[in-house]
């Protein structure tokens, strides 16, 4: 058995880069509500995607820029929230998200595969 520094060692030696072709997914998709949306990753697509109501959009966006804005050693950016010692649930309920929304998050973005 190769150890992984050796097997990288070795695909870099033969230069094997030269036969894999690397492609940009055109996008996630999720089915809710008994269709399939696409995940939107623009600031356009989240407008018009059917995945949350409007007012959800705006909670869930108060929500992203929390997240966006975090940083571990501002506590400024935390909000009141102590990331090691309060469950997500509570998180969530702090920014007003629906279970769907709750969801969403966990598994298309955050690719949970279940609810534990």
């Amino acid at each position: 058995m190769m150890a992984s520094g050796e097997m990288t060692r070795m695909l870099v030696h033969t230069d094997v880069t030269r036969y894999l072709e690397f492609k940009q997914i055109a996008g996630s998709f999720v089915y809710r509500d008994g269709r399939i949306s696409k995940v939107p990753s623009t600031e356009m697509e989240a407008v018009r995607s059917p995945l949350m109501g409007l007012f959800e959009k705006r909670r869930a966006k108060k929500f992203f820029e929390w997240v966006q804005g975090f940083k571990e050693q501002d506590l400024a950016t935390h909000q009141g929230i102590n990331l090691d010692v309060t469950p997500m649930s509570e998180v969530y309920y702090k920014f007003g998200l629906e279970a769907g929304t709750q969801d969403f998050i966990g598994h298309a973005m955050a690719l949970h595969l279940d609810d534990t």
